[in-house]
């Protein structure tokens, strides 16, 4: 009987030292697991809070491009009514400019006062810039300083300019195979150079 308890004994000791390890390797698998479990959610709460304040900015940037977008267009027909009020204005004071000039001064003088002053250096320096192509129409009335441009006019070159600094802003016209040029904020000929 003694010896069956002690063998018994001994298969209980033996199977209590190998179910030691095994609680001991679960206990640290349970932890490990725990672990790689708590690691994955915080990156997962971090992507989530990261993809959150992307969509927050995203927002943000596309509401400020639409108030731009609308500062634009108001700006746009603002300067687009301030443009039309200044050519409306211009227009009223040569309407004007006209008429007074016509009751007080003679054409002579409106001529002189008028007339843009080139010196020789400076016309061939225009001829060499600007060459109009011959009159097809002979017959038509030649131009002459100080009558009113009608039809358009062409900004000067800006090399041109900056060699005459007097014509910064002056746009010029071919009429007659002449070079008509009028001087910034004029609606006549300030300068007729005619055909060579």
């Amino acid at each position: 009987m003694a010896a069956t308890f002690r063998r018994f004994g001994t298969l209980w000791r033996k199977h209590l030292e190998h179910e030691l390890p095994d609680r001991k390797m679960q206990h640290r698998g349970r932890n490990a697991i725990g672990a790689v479990i708590a690691l994955l959610s915080l990156m997962l709460l971090a992507m989530c809070a990261g993809a959150a304040a992307v969509v927050m900015q995203f927002r943000s940037t596309k509401s400020e491009i639409a108030y731009l977008q609308r500062e634009v267009l108001s700006l746009k027909e603002r300067l687009a009514r301030i443009d039309q009020a200044e050519k409306a204005r211009q227009l009223e004071k040569a309407n004007t400019g006209w008429a007074k000039s016509g009751d007080n001064k003679s054409g002579d003088n409106l001529a002189q006062e008028a007339a843009l002053n080139l010196s020789a250096d400076e016309i061939r320096i225009i001829r060499d810039y600007i060459k109009p192509a011959q009159s097809a129409d002979p017959a038509s009335t030649p131009m002459n300083v100080g009558d009113p441009i009608i039809g358009p006019t062409i900004p000067l070159p800006s090399p041109l300019t900056e060699k005459v600094p007097k014509l910064i802003g002056a746009r010029f016209a071919i009429r007659n195979g002449a070079i008509i040029i009028v001087k910034r904020d004029s609606r006549r000929a300030d300068a007729v150079l005619g055909p060579n």
